[in-house]
């Protein structure tokens, strides 16, 4: 395989137009635009980052692009033009951080080609914010005059950035630095540094710490540090180590993007929904890791912290890997990030490649129902441009899969979806009636939503139709015999969502997913419908095999990386149109080295073991017509989870719960046996409807979506021994 594109080949290739414009978001390259609007920020760090001495027709176009920006009637820029230049209205404000950065691109331009008139121009405009930040008590917005406040808070990133503009545009001492080094100081607490400040001057502790606040501010600390404030270098590796302490990605690598007050990494909807707008969910943004990288590699460098020195090269070392691996080896750009669905507040398992609630309108979002998300295989400007400024010229390194050493032994797989149950479930601790109630009123135009209500409060998804909720009350009506009303219509609604690339999304015309393809294509087949006309069955299988990483796993895209939940879902998908992965021993191995000693198996080579995991290798080897090696050793473990209530540790020390309980049991009955208490089990799950007929992820709670209700339906039917084992392992 050819080595891709260095992030600044890709950006310089993909990312800029021919007017050296910059779109906010792209897909895999320049043919596929997800947000075409641009920003400000984007057009300032491009002319920071890319050019160099030497390329002034580099320089003079991203200039030219930047000017665009231009505001005719006050001071500064607009901060957000739509895709022909055209201002949209909600750009006609002054974000600090964002007109510092665009004054710091003038000056940097005027100094690269040599244009006295330019560099002034950049330094009155730092200038300038520097003085409306002193004005104004360091707001994080004010209007397009800069004479009204917008937003009273001090985000830490508006004056850090500030601080990193004015040092980089003027020399000697400055009073706005000194005045700025005293400001910085009020964030600081304990061993981290708090993002924001509430308009009153006190702690924001709902939006806790930021690993993006924390990095810029340790580079700021960093300029205060040259400059002579000789206690800044300690808040520098403060802050920095903070986040080394408290943000690691729990059974991964990298850095969670925030922790709370306590610097716990936590699901917190009461900070989402009234504090800062921002999404529930910690994710790892690749953007963060560029921007750490940078600050440690130049804390390091000032050479005065000993261990602490050791500490910081470490975790440069650590974020650059995190840059590279995240970047496509196909196509060349980075990718947005990686998340965690949580199996309790604080415990991360299940992983996913989007960010979800995140406050509608954020950069490369999409809307589905009630709820935002943003595409981690997205390609942020942003995020290529930090990249570029952390990585340089240099590709990335291609990992690849090493070799299948020792084949597991051939168990024939006969992928037979023609019929659901052996017997219907004889279960009287659940209403199924009242459930399929439930059921049946999550119905939604041609489909089905997570939930039957229209618009719930809180963070409750609503009944909008997504192929994730198609395949789930499918499942559920035809394991309990129920008829699936307009079938035409369904089908219907599911190809609906298949894209040019061959590969479906959750609703038509959102972007391609290995999850939701494997949603749709499942679907698709036990409805009938796998030779539908309508069916790009041959794109589809191309759009899968395209989604096979150089290490063996799949990614829920082309180029992601790979992982045991996503290898799973493509593998399942394919073996369900009759089809292979194109590198089959490749994918084998990772699936393989994903074991652990346990006996279980952890999403990646070398993370710990968890339900979820061992479901999904256990799956894709069976479904590739595999014996999963050492599976006594694996029942072992996973019997051994369960405890005297009758549900299922997901892990070894860790707190039951109820998508990984169906993960054991699921595991258990695809490799012949059940767990060690059935009937406890059975009590457990039961105890979990709700109501309304609905079931939740703990007793007594309201009902949650379909994937509660399927987690229950299912398992209830393994636990009776009345569930095809084909249909277990092919319909998760």
């Amino acid at each position: 395989m050819s080595s891709p594109p260095s992030p600044r080949a890709f950006v310089l290739d993909q990312l800029l137009d021919d007017h050296a414009r910059v779109p906010a978001v792209l897909g895999r390259d320049a043919t596929d635009v997800i947000t075409p609007d641009r920003t400000l920020r984007d057009a300032a760090l491009a002319l920071l980052v890319l050019p160099g001495p030497g390329e002034s027709e580099l320089v003079t176009r991203l200039l030219a692009a930047l000017r665009e920006f231009t505001d005719p009637d006050h001071p500064g820029f607009r901060e957000l033009l739509d895709v022909t230049g055209a201002p949209h209205p909600v750009g006609d404000v002054r974000t600090p951080s964002a007109q510092a950065l665009a004054g710091w691109a003038l000056h940097r331009a005027g100094t690269l080609l040599d244009d006295g008139a330019l560099v002034t121009e950049g330094r009155t405009l730092v200038l300038h914010v520097a003085d409306e930040l002193l004005a104004h008590d360091w707001p994080a917005r004010l209007d397009r005059s800069w004479s009204t406040v917008l937003d009273g808070a001090s985000p830490l990133e508006e004056a850090a950035v500030a601080v990193l503009a004015a040092d980089a545009v003027t020399e000697g001492a400055t009073d706005f630095l000194d005045r700025a080094a005293h400001h910085l100081q009020r964030y600081t607490h304990g061993d981290g540094v708090w993002a924001c400040l509430t308009p009153r001057g006190t702690p924001d502790t709902l939006h806790g710490h930021r690993t993006r606040a924390s990095a810029l501010a340790a580079l700021a600390w960093t300029a205060l540090y040259e400059r002579g404030h000789d206690g800044a270098a300690d808040l520098a590796r403060r802050a920095l180590l903070h986040i080394q302490a408290h943000h690691g990605h729990t059974g991964a690598h990298g850095y969670w993007d925030r922790s709370d007050a306590d610097s716990v990494v936590r699901v917190d909807p009461v900070a989402a929904l009234h504090g800062r707008p921002d999404s529930p969910f910690p994710a790892k943004l690749v953007a963060d890791h560029a921007l750490l990288a940078l600050a440690a590699r130049r804390a390091a460098a000032l050479g005065t912290g000993g261990e602490a020195d050791v500490r910081l090269k470490a975790l440069d070392e650590e974020s650059t890997a995190e840059l590279e691996r995240y970047a496509d080896p196909l196509a060349g750009g980075v990718f947005h990030g990686q998340g965690s669905w949580f199996s309790t507040p604080v415990d991360p398992t299940v992983p996913l490649a989007r960010h979800v609630m995140v406050p509608p309108r954020s950069t490369g979002s999409f809307a589905v129902g009630n709820t935002t998300y943003v595409p981690f295989h997205g390609k942020h400007a942003q995020t290529q441009l930090l990249a570029v400024a952390a990585l340089g010229d240099r590709a990335p390194a291609v990992r690849t899969a090493p070799l299948l050493t020792e084949r597991p032994a051939a168990e024939p797989f006969d992928n037979d979806l023609g019929h659901v149950t052996s017997a219907p479930l004889t279960e009287d601790r659940v209403d199924l009636p009242g459930y399929l109630d439930w059921l049946r009123s999550t119905a939604s135009g041609l489909g089905y939503g997570l939930t039957p209500y229209r618009s719930p409060l809180g963070l409750r998804s609503d009944r909008t139709a997504q192929t994730f909720s198609v395949l789930h009350v499918v499942s559920d009506l035809m394991a309990l015999g129920e008829p699936v009303p307009d079938v035409p219509g369904k089908l219907a609604g599911v190809f609906a969502t298949q894209n040019r690339d061959g590969g479906f999304g959750e609703q038509p015309s959102l972007p391609s997913e290995t999850f939701t393809t494997y949603c749709a294509v499942l679907t698709a087949v036990v409805l009938g419908g796998a030779d539908h006309p309508a069916f790009d069955r041959e794109g589809c299988v191309a759009f899968l095999r395209s989604c096979q990483h150089p290490e063996g796993g799949f990614g829920n895209a082309p180029g992601f990386p790979g992982d045991a939940w996503h290898s799973h879902l493509a593998t399942l998908t394919l073996v369900a149109l009759d089809a292979r992965p194109e590198r089959t021993d490749d994918l084998v191995v990772y699936l393989v080295n994903c074991q652990n000693d346990d006996g279980g198996y952890g999403n990646q080579p070398g993370s710990p073991s968890d339900t979820f995991a061992t479901f999904r290798v256990v799956g894709a080897l069976i479904a590739l017509g595999l014996r999963p090696p050492h599976a006594e050793r694996t029942v072992s473990w996973l019997q051994n989870l369960q405890t005297e209530a009758g549900g299922f540790r997901y892990r070894d020390g860790g707190p039951e719960s109820f998508v990984g309980s169906y993960h054991a049991i699921a595991t258990l009955y695809v490799l012949g046996a059940l767990p060690t208490d059935i009937e406890a089990c059975k009590q457990w799950i039961a105890i979990r409807q709700s109501a309304d007929g609905g079931f939740s992820r703990t007793p007594g709670g309201p009902s949650e979506t379909t994937d509660e209700g399927f987690i229950a339906v299912q398992a209830l039917h393994m636990l009776e021994g009345k569930l095809n084992r084909s249909w277990a392992v092919m319909m998760t």
